[in-house]
């Protein structure tokens, strides 16, 4: 009888906690699907933008210099300016610098930054779509762990770059750029760590932050 006993206290009790511990599962799976159902991307793009942003770009590397590491030590160029929020061979970068507008194409300007500034040296992306990470992942502001999936992370580069189109590119276009003419700009741009190793020279490919003509 007491044998008889223990075993139905124990069935209880492994009852009571499988049941509990489904209970407390399922709240964590409401938990979370709340929290994705109340993140807004392009809220959180919009304080990004507006209150975050712009307070990193004093350190935006100078663009001349970031193409000489690319060229010569692109280990060096990773190790002092190169961001990614994850482990990676693709490393995003903050620039500055200006530069003479050499070729403007339907979505893009190609822009010589070197001297004797003719040949391009950066290909600044002025289409109404931007695909990828470059402004999210290069102002090294945002972290991918503080994001219950990568949905929302990737969301919010969509909404930055929306912004960008708005905010930047449109602008930018309205003043009629033309070739010849000087331009001023911070950027993002994304570049592989063995992207010059085949050759020495290429375009960098940048997203625009900021456009001005001189």
């Amino acid at each position: 009888m007491k044998k008889a006993c223990k075993y139905t206290a124990a069935a209880v009790i492994i009852t009571f906690l499988v049941y509990h511990s489904i209970y407390f599962e399922n709240l964590e799976d409401i938990k979370q699907q709340r929290q994705r159902e109340t993140f807004n991307a392009a809220e959180y793009a919009r304080d990004f933008w507006d209150n975050q942003l712009f307070s990193v770009l004093e350190k935006a590397v100078d663009v001349k210099e970031l193409i000489e590491l690319f060229n010569t030590n692109m280990n060096e160029a990773i190790r002092k300016y190169g961001k990614t929020p994850g482990v990676s061979r693709i490393y995003s970068y903050l620039i500055r610098g200006n530069g003479k507008i050499l070729t403007i194409g339907e979505d893009f300007l190609q822009v010589s930054i070197r001297e004797p500034k003719t040949n391009p040296d950066i290909k600044i992306t002025t289409g109404f779509y931007i695909p990828g990470n470059a402004v999210r992942d290069a102002s090294g502001l945002i972290d991918v762990s503080e994001f219950s999936d990568t949905m929302k992370f990737n969301e919010i580069s969509g909404e930055i770059n929306k912004i960008v189109v708005k905010e930047v590119i449109r602008p930018f276009l309205d003043k009629k750029p033309q070739v010849g003419k000087t331009i001023r700009l911070f950027g993002a741009t994304q570049v592989a760590q063995d992207a010059f190793e085949v050759k020495e020279y290429q375009l960098v490919e940048v997203i625009p932050i900021r456009l001005e003509l001189e």
